[in-house]
């Protein structure tokens, strides 16, 4: 597997280890959705509608792999008021509006906030991005689903067994995003608190790790969830597997601000 590296808004990158949230052996780090750790020296590349501010390394336990090769795929865990609210699809976006284009996922800028692209070393692929803002940070990542199935409950029920693998204290919760994980991943330094998200959408599943200062007040767990819930993902119309990676690009200066279809 290739290492991964940061590209970040004047922000130290750094190489990057998977740890397995779908508990199957994938041969690529795009083949499932990851929580992340970083060690390295930076790569940048500016993305515009971010503010650029320094930020500390980030550490996370590697989880341990599960087998799941014989789990049949849920149905889809629909999220009241998503067509309305988000996450969207992009069929679901009418006028012309601002976005950063990331290629499958796409955002509105927003003041103060710090993109990072995670990027695998080895192919230069963009694999992940991070969005900081105010202490929080949300990584998420879009990967392409069934039809008429969802990702999200059998990746839930995944991750809560590697984290009793670990013990590590976990709960399920259900909120304005439908059932998430929360949890307390051990570090040398003590409990590292964590909350998983997880969205089914047409055709996709979008997974999203929120860590820092949203997680300890109210008012910031309704900004990142607004900040989850403004995101766009376009799945494209390619034939892809179920758990696959959709493509992330990094935008280019004459493409950071896209007008959505009528």
């Amino acid at each position: 597997m290739g290492r991964q590296s940061r590209h970040t808004t004047g922000v130290a990158a750094g190489d990057r280890k998977e740890s397995r949230v779908f508990g199957r052996k994938k041969r690529h780090a795009e083949d499932a959705p990851a929580e992340q750790a970083v060690e390295h020296e930076p790569e940048e590349t500016e993305v515009e509608g971010a503010e650029a501010v320094p930020a500390a390394a980030e550490t996370t336990p590697e989880t341990s792999e599960t087998a799941s090769s014989d789990l049949d795929f849920q149905p889809k865990e629909l999220v009241e008021g998503r067509e309305q609210d988000g996450p969207f699809d992009f069929s679901e976006i009418s006028g012309t509006r601002p976005f950063i284009d990331f290629g499958a996922v796409l955002l509105p800028p927003t003041p103060g906030l710090t993109i990072r692209v995670e990027v695998e070393e080895r192919t230069k692929r963009p694999v992940a991005i991070t969005l900081e803002h105010e202490g929080t940070r949300l990584q998420v990542q879009a990967f392409a689903a069934p039809r008429s199935a969802g990702l999200w409950a059998e990746v839930r029920a995944q991750l809560a067994a590697q984290l009793a693998a670990q013990h590590a204290e976990h709960r399920e919760f259900q909120g304005e995003l439908g059932w998430e994980l929360h949890a307390a991943l051990p570090t040398p330094e003590g409990p590292r608190m964590v909350r998983f998200l997880g969205v089914d959408g047409p055709r996709w599943f979008l997974r999203g790790v929120v860590t820092g200062a949203a997680l300890e007040d109210k008012d910031g767990a309704r900004r990142v969830n607004a900040l989850f819930r403004s995101l766009i993902v376009h799945r494209g119309g390619e034939p892809r597997a179920p758990r696959e990676l959709l493509p992330l690009t990094l935008p280019q200066p004459a493409a950071q601000v896209r007008p959505a279809d009528a």
